[in-house]
């Protein structure tokens, strides 16, 4: 076992150690060089001794860190060591064993921390020794020491955020060691390093770099310091390398996320395979971690509802030779297992009810919602509805101005598949929507901005699905004073526009394709169009126009409305109750529907 730990300590060595430092010396130390350059004047003997200085601690420090990594591995690996395998003991843990094996295993959930935090000290024990030593042996220079403030701040956060997702992303394999087999952990346990939080401080670290950058760059052209001919020369090549670190924050960030539905998609498949011994263990301080906890209450449930089950059903053939009303029995236990199956609905139904949300305060608009799933199901005498499609709409303020936000989405696939991505969907906009309503710093965002970059952080989460999740959606913004409609379509049905006794469509001047479609545009462009007083319009999936109806040879054939949906329209003047009679009379719904009817009256 020692050699075997040995071997793993070498491994996860040399493999956070060429990739922690191979990022360190592609992106910051290029960034900070290329900067220091750009950005003084100095005569040639004094830039002997800058870059003297720069290259003595950045190769001291550089080595310095990785022997730190090297003691703290060796350090994790020999408490490691010291705890007992499940194999080696004749008895139960003692309580001290218990404690002490869950120290480590928390101090693994910790070691991403402390790498992102030693980055930073490294990288502040070498801007300031190189400063005042550069100033001790030539002489004091203000642009240097604004040189090196500016450098830190640019180069600490992109450091910080990466070495954090590298190196969890590192170690997760040791947590599948023997050792931490019987491990439990509660969730009050683990660190905690939400995805919201992730991803704020992931932004917010790519933001940093091009700012602190460029501005610098500016006021050095103001001041004259610029030790360049062509300022368009460092800008173009400064905005080239930025690319550098947005593609390998990128990838570190969506690995993370990756890896963790991995593990949370292998243990689902494991139980949809009838495993019911599968355990999910939580590897990161993520929302994973806290998923992990609720997927093994769950499974050991239905552990022993199979285990039940399977007790009820031995001898079943048996039984029903010797005796007739055993028959009877068997039909009440297929009836459990549907029972079963309908809570499973159920409780799908639950999480995917709240995220339908209507909360408007208006006094120009008048918002009806209208939803009916295909998958239909009984739970406790009572008549529920799962499907893809959902309905949501809320008042949000954005510079100071009040706008009627509304979406209308469709999930790929029937009945579960598509609840899932409704569910994902939900949970994910209303997160938006909250953080929308409890951020000041969208106070100042446009409604073109706020469209545009929501929907493009809607794409990033499904392309996680790798194409497997797919969501069509129409959403929108309207000004509450002027009717301004700001919208976005990504291959939905068309908005209905029903003015003056006539229903057009509102054609988009484009479409972006559905979400989760891999190698989608970015979002770019977002349609508009000036409402007038008295304008309804109506949102809707497809599920409205395809219904399934006799022809005059009694045959079933699907009867597409999309063409006539519009007659519907100005034949019942609007009224969505009764455009939802008339479209019944015509047919079977074959698939979920969802309409939202807005009608505005200006003030």
């Amino acid at each position: 076992m020692t050699r075997v730990t040995a071997m793993n300590r070498k491994t996860l060595f040399w493999d956070l150690t060429l990739k922690l430092e191979a990022f360190t010396h592609t992106v910051p130390v290029p960034f900070a060089v290329y900067y220091a350059i750009i950005t003084q004047k100095m005569e040639p003997n004094h830039w002997k001794i800058f870059i003297a200085l720069c290259l003595v601690f950045a190769t001291g420090i550089g080595l310095l860190g990785t022997f730190i990594r090297h003691l703290l591995l060796k350090y994790l690996f020999a408490k490691i060591e010291k705890m007992k395998l499940p194999s080696d003991l004749n008895s139960s843990f003692t309580s001290e064993e218990k404690e002490y094996a869950k120290s480590v295993k928390i101090l693994l959930f910790r070691y991403p921390l402390i790498e992102a935090i030693i980055i930073v000290i490294r990288w502040l024990s070498g801007v300031i020794p190189i400063s005042l030593l550069f100033f001790y042996l030539v002489e004091y220079t203000p642009s240097v020491a604004r040189s090196a403030i500016f450098t830190f701040v640019m180069i600490a956060p992109i450091s910080f955020v990466t070495y954090y997702f590298i190196s969890e992303s590192s170690i997760r394999n040791l947590f599948d060691l023997p050792q931490f087999k019987n491990v439990e952990l509660q969730e009050k346990d683990i660190p905690k390093f939400n995805y919201f939080t992730r991803i704020l401080v992931a932004f917010f670290s790519l933001a940093t770099l091009p700012f602190v950058i460029f501005s610098y760059i500016l006021y050095s052209l103001t001041t004259g310091e610029i030790a360049v001919e062509d300022p368009m020369i460092p800008i173009v090549t400064v905005s080239f390398i930025f690319v550098i670190p947005l593609i390998v924050c990128s990838y570190v960030v969506a690995k993370s996320v990756n890896e963790g539905l991995n593990e949370t998609s292998r243990s689902l498949g494991e139980l949809a395979k009838g495993n019911f011994d599968v355990i999910v263990t939580p590897k990161s301080s993520d929302d994973f971690a806290k998923q992990a906890f609720y997927l093994n209450s769950v499974i050991g449930t239905l552990k022993n509802l199979y285990a039940e089950i399977r007790n009820l059903n031995e001898g079943l053939e048996e039984k029903v030779t010797l005796r007739t009303d055993e028959l009877n029995k068997t039909l009440m236990d297929i009836s459990k297992l549907k029972v079963q199956q309908d809570g499973d609905y159920f409780l799908i139904y639950q999480l995917l009810n709240p995220f339908a949300i209507k909360d408007i305060n208006s006094n120009s608009f008048f918002v009806e919602h209208f939803l009916r799933q295909k998958k239909v199901f009984e739970f406790k005498n009572q008549r529920y509805e799962i499907g893809g499609d959902i309905n949501i709409s809320h008042t949000i303020y954005l510079q100071d101005r009040k706008f009627l936000l509304f979406v209308n989405a469709d999930a790929m696939g029937k009945s579960m598949q598509g609840a899932g991505g409704a569910l994902v969907f939900g949970s994910v906009f209303q997160s938006i929507v909250q953080r929308t309503k409890t951020d000041p710093g969208f106070k100042n965002v446009t409604p073109e901005d706020w469209l545009r970059s929501n929907l493009q952080e809607l794409q990033l989460v499904f392309e996680t699905f790798d194409g497997t999740m797919l969501v069509s959606l129409t959403m929108g913004l309207i000004e509450e004073v002027t009717g301004k409609l700001y919208f976005l379509n990504a291959e939905h049905p068309m908005i209905v526009l029903y003015r003056n006794d006539k229903a057009n469509y509102l054609f988009p001047i484009i479409s972006y394709r559905k979400l989760g479609t891999l190698g989608a545009f970015p979002i770019s462009e977002v349609n508009e169009f000036q409402l007038q007083s008295k304008d309804i319009l109506f949102i809707g999936s497809d599920g409205k126009d395809d219904l399934l109806s006799k022809n005059q040879e009694g045959e079933w054939e699907v009867l597409s409305e999309d063409e006539n949906f519009l007659e519907i329209v100005e034949n019942t003047k609007g009224n969505l109750e009764s455009i939802v009679k008339e479209v019944d009379s015509l047919g079977q719904f074959i698939d979920d529907v969802s309409i939202i009817r807005i009608s505005f009256e200006s003030n």
